[in-house]
């Protein structure tokens, strides 16, 4: 399960009391292309009802691209939201957030994952927003954002939108990533090269967590990548 937690002030600061918003998101259904159930609980509205991202594909794009799907969700009960308001001098604003992406699971407990760090710029409604994950590394974006009653969490979508996608909505679905195999003395097997990120190095610490013989392969067997892509 991945949590996502929303706070005021900077990433050194976050504690429960400045928490605003925290994401669930949790299988529906483990398979290569996955359903997630997702429940988001605000500072001041309380949980809102639990809503599903459906066919995501697995281990195809960034973290931040499925907890923008998962907000979508959430907050609109759609994957594409309706446009953003234009900033302007009334609008409510957020002067420095933060956000952090951890992993939950029966053998560890808040794996951090991801961080965002959110700051206004100069005017009212202009922001910069600076992202970092475990495997694709960091992204950044400005922009602008202004609505009467600030949501939080609508601010986080926002700025995963306009730091990945170019747009205040998500783009499209990423593809499930899944290279062309090779019949090599009656198995089937892939150039490991041939894998995008994610997947290329979620793939190789899958082999590596399970003392797998194929961990340092450069063309491992393409079953072992059908079940890293069914439950790794």
């Amino acid at each position: 399960m991945l949590k996502v937690s929303v706070h005021t002030g900077d990433l050194e600061q976050r504690t429960l009391a400045n928490q605003v918003a925290v994401l669930d998101i949790a299988y529906a259904k483990q398979e290569a292309i996955a359903d997630y159930m997702v429940a988001l609980s605000l500072q001041r509205s309380g949980e809102m009802a639990p809503a599903v991202v459906s066919s995501y594909p697995r281990w195809s794009a960034s973290l931040w691209d499925l907890v923008a799907r998962a907000l979508a969700q959430a907050l609109y009960r759609t994957d594409t939201p309706p446009k953003a308001e234009k900033a302007d001098r009334r609008c409510a604003y957020a002067t420095r957030m933060c956000a952090v992406i951890e992993q939950a699971s029966a053998n560890s407990r808040g794996v951090e994952l991801g961080t965002m760090r959110l700051v206004q710029t100069g005017q009212r409604g202009h922001y910069r927003a600076e992202f970092r994950e475990d495997i694709l590394g960091e992204r950044s974006g400005e922009f602008e954002y202004g609505c009467k009653d600030l949501n939080p969490a609508e601010l986080v979508l926002r700025a995963i939108c306009l730091a990945y996608f170019d747009a205040d909505v998500p783009g499209p679905k990423p593809k499930l990533i899944i290279p062309p195999a090779l019949n090599i003395d009656g198995v089937d097997r892939f150039h490991i090269a041939a894998l995008d990120e994610p997947a290329r190095t979620g793939f190789r610490r899958y082999l590596t967590l399970r003392n797998s013989p194929e961990a340092d392969s450069a063309m491992p067997a393409a079953t072992d990548y059908v079940r890293f892509l069914m439950k790794g």
